[in-house]
């Protein structure tokens, strides 16, 4: 077997299915194995190596399955940085093999090669942010090397790998065997410390006041029912990071919402006044911590905090612990529930000061939010665009969200009722992630409706990719809040540095007019069907049309720019500097409220 034939044998044998990728000069030998596995493995276009990326990744959120990535080499290879580590940093796996230089000819400087300091240097600019990189000399090595790269990505903490094979590695054959990789890893959970797990259902217990806080790690271990069900026997209020929204249903009673700095009234709330927060899987980031400002989100140590995290560098590194427990959240989760169970008796939550707080946080959380969402202004606001898209779409629908305004109205103004129905990127916070991921997750998930929901910016970044969705006929709806410019970056400059501080932020002709894009028409123009709405009751309608389509679907919408209308829902504080030429603003700044 070639060396493409040894790595297109090992995908299908993982069970692998989809493969993005975009052909080149450097990984012409590598497609060529697809042609002939094509019944068995599908190789799809994209128009964008990062593009690429982000389809792979939004392949795995919606379904927990492995997808791969193949790019040629230079900038084949370097334009898919930004798709691995966003990967990187939500610990997602992700197979990304690129072309290399020739064996032979390395060190040269030819076409496209990375040869300064090193020969053919790509992996190191990866290196940051994958688990592990391979660089193979000799087809031999694949085999083995196909087996590590699988167990280096689902190993513990999740994260991509890279597999970069030169050019003559992936044309020459020789005689290899191949194993079954999934005996050289294991499948067992990580279980924690037994000590520990008590420690931690005694606090539980002994608690007044419990709050739980999941993250991804319990969306990744698929932990869902067991918190749930220590949430209902513990009577405790449930708030969520960005990347665990959906492990809990929003509709639930004892859902608090999100917190932090643009999270909500009761989510932070609860958080603040907790007397033990049991965290799973969750980071904190400054996003959910109000930048670590004491009293705002968090109140710890006052808080006992319990946390739980597959990975130990996690364990007390925002914040210090009662309780560290290293270990699968699924796997703690269910030794927590069996303890608590054993040891303690299910809480009648409906009487507790806590619980009525949490009903009343609601109310305050609704009418603060009231004004943007029942605003009689022209163009519409992006809170009453994203109240008649839930209502039109169907509860099991994934909903896959970009950065900034749109990523953060989302997670707090768009509930979801299950896993894997919120795809974000998280720790990267990506702007143009949406529209490529959305096109994967379908593509994962083809029996769910998925509708992306992201700004004009974002499109501007990544439109083109509808080309793609077109190509494969993936019915998704493109739902881009379009308000001509950077909103979330105009508001923060004006809101922070001063009413004439705007630059580069709203879209501008040279004569001062404004500017917008016609996404609507540029969706036709590359094959996909497009229209644009300026009026909040005909969004239900719209979307209607886009599910009967089934077809790529653009909901250009038109909205509000201009405060109060565009304005975030600040409810806690993020730490984004100021200068000390600002004076008043800096001042404000200082003091720590407001922003």
């Amino acid at each position: 077997m070639t060396g493409g034939q040894i790595i297109v044998d090992h995908l299908i044998r993982e069970g692998v299915t989809h493969v993005f990728g975009i052909p080149g000069h450097g990984d012409t030998a590598l497609i060529d194995a697809f042609v002939d596995r094509k019944d068995e493995i599908q190789l799809l276009p994209a128009m964008h190596e990062q593009n690429a990326s982000h389809m792979a990744d939004g392949f795995y959120r919606s379904s927990g399955n492995l997808a791969a990535v193949v790019t040629s080499i230079g900038p084949g290879a370097t334009n898919t940085l930004t798709g691995i580590a966003t990967a990187f940093a939500d610990s997602l796996p992700q197979l990304v093999i690129t072309g290399g230089v020739h064996t032979y000819m390395m060190g040269r400087g030819v076409l496209q090669e990375v040869d300064r300091p090193h020969s053919d240097n790509f992996p190191r600019m990866a290196e940051p942010v994958v688990k592990r990189w391979f660089n193979p000399s000799h087809v031999e090595q694949i085999p083995n090397m196909m087996e590590q790269a699988f167990n280096a990505m689902l190993e513990g903490r999740k994260g991509p790998v890279l597999v970069n094979v030169p050019q003559d590695v992936q044309a020459e054959s020789a005689t290899v065997t191949i194993n079954d990789g999934k005996k050289r890893r294991t499948a067992a959970r990580a279980f924690g410390d037994p000590e520990y797990i008590s420690h931690a259902v005694e606090l539980l217990l002994s608690a007044e006041r419990p709050v739980l806080l999941a993250g991804g790690g319990v969306i990744q271990a698929e932990a869902t029912d067991e918190l749930i069900a220590i949430a209902e026997f513990l009577g405790a209020p449930v708030t969520t990071s960005f990347m665990g929204k959906g492990a809990f249903p929003e509709d639930h009673e004892l859902f608090a919402c999100a917190c932090g700095d643009l999270g909500s009234i009761p989510g932070n709330a609860m958080t603040r006044s907790a007397d033990v927060l049991l965290a799973v899987g969750c980071r904190f980031s400054d996003r959910i911590t109000s930048s670590y400002q004491p009293g705002v989100t968090f109140d710890i140590p006052k808080t006992k905090l319990v946390q739980v995290d597959l990975d130990g560098f996690e364990i007390g590194k925002n914040y210090p612990v009662e309780v560290g427990i290293v270990g699968d959240a699924k796997a703690v989760l269910g030794a927590i529930l069996a303890e608590l169970t054993a040891k303690g008796r299910r809480r009648d939550y409906k009487s507790t000061a806590q619980f009525k707080e949490l009903e009343q946080r609601k109310v305050e959380w609704e009418e603060f939010l009231r004004p943007l969402r029942t605003a009689d202004v022209q163009p519409m606001t992006a809170s009453q665009v994203l109240v008649e898209a839930r209502k039109a779409l169907p509860r099991d629908t994934i909903v896959v969200t970009d950065s900034s305004n749109p990523q953060n109205q989302v997670f707090n103004e768009f509930p979801v009722y299950g896993p894997r129905q919120h795809i974000t990127p998280g720790g990267m916070s990506g702007i143009g992630f949406a529209l490529p991921a959305a096109i994967g997750a379908k593509l994962g998930k083809p029996e769910v409706p998925v509708c992306a929901v992201f700004g004009d910016g974002a499109f501007l970044q990544t439109g083109t990719e509808l080309a793609t969705a077109a190509m494969l006929g993936t019915p998704v709806i493109f739902l881009v809040i379009n308000n001509g410019g950077w909103g979330a970056i105009r508001n923060l400059q004006l809101n922070m540095f001063g009413e004439d501080r705007e630059i580069i932020t709203e879209f501008k002709t040279p004569d001062g007019s404004k500017w917008m894009a016609d996404i609507a028409g540029v969706a036709k123009s590359l094959g996909c069907e497009g229209e644009r709405v300026v009026d909040a009751t005909q969004i239900g309608p719209a979307i209607e049309r886009a599910l009967a389509s089934g077809k790529p679907y653009v909901i250009d919408a038109i909205c509000a720019i201009e405060r109060p209308y565009s304005n975030m829902h600040v409810t806690g504080w993020w730490d984004i500097t100021v200068p000390a030429y600002l004076g008043d603003l800096r001042a404000k700044y200082v003091k720590g409220r407001g922003f």
